[in-house]
């Protein structure tokens, strides 16, 4: 935790506020339950790294949910923060373990709160491209368990925004051309094009009644030629 105060100190700092602010650690928030004057802001899907305390299997997740309830008042301001936890897989009755981040997460999940707090209790106006994306730095590989998840449990998870089932984080690939009529069907290869009576613009046509009309011409000479050689 005092890693997170000491960021979040620097960058309130940056910002120049009148009033001090402070971080504070609080494992009884609950989203959607605020005292007068609070304000929220859930920061989804951050990429954090657990470790069992009873079998010491270590993980990692893309769906670690920091919850943030803040407040300005009576001269200065103040951040209660919860980080919503996970329980191994394998332990038959495991413990709920904490979440711990690189410091470049850190610092972009500690940039957003800095900005909503300019935007609640400043009036700055923020846009939602202005936040970070939470930066995940490695591959997580599985599903994600809801039931071994505190923040599913306590429905953190639920309204958050559609995810795709697994964890895991896949590199950007370029779009497949799609055929909506063939799916799941092989693709074909690309035939290629070649002269054909079918497929091209010649005027075949035209050339069949000009080779018989000469065939007609040769045949009528023909005749000619043996009737006058006979007499």
């Amino acid at each position: 935790m005092r890693t997170w105060q000491d960021i979040f100190a620097e960058k309130i700092a940056d910002v120049h506020l009148k009033e001090p602010w402070m971080l504070q650690e609080d494992d009884t928030l609950q989203v959607h339950v605020l005292e007068p004057g609070w304000k929220e802001f859930v920061q989804r899907r951050a990429l954090g790294r657990f470790r069992c305390s009873q079998c010491f299997q270590e993980w990692s997740s893309a769906k670690v949910h920091i919850l943030f309830h803040m407040c300005r008042g009576l001269g200065q301001g103040t951040v209660r923060m919860r980080t919503f936890r996970q329980a191994c897989r394998r332990c038959p009755d495991p413990r709920l373990e904490e979440a711990e981040f690189n410091q470049e997460t850190v610092e972009r999940l500690l940039h957003n709160l800095v900005l909503k707090i300019l935007q609640y209790f400043y009036h700055l106006p923020v846009q939602p491209s202005d936040l970070l994306e939470v930066v995940v730095d490695a591959l997580v590989a599985g599903p994600h368990n809801s039931t071994r998840c505190e923040g599913c449990q306590l429905g953190i998870c639920s309204k958050s925004r559609p995810a795709p089932a697994s964890d895991a984080w896949k590199p950007l690939m370029a779009k497949a051309h799609h055929t909506p009529k063939h799916q799941g069907r092989r693709p074909h290869a690309t035939p290629t094009h070649h002269p054909s009576p079918s497929n091209c613009n010649f005027p075949w046509k035209r050339c069949c009644c000009i080779g018989i009309l000469l065939l007609c011409v040769l045949a009528v000479l023909l005749f000619i030629l043996l009737y006058f050689t006979k007499k």
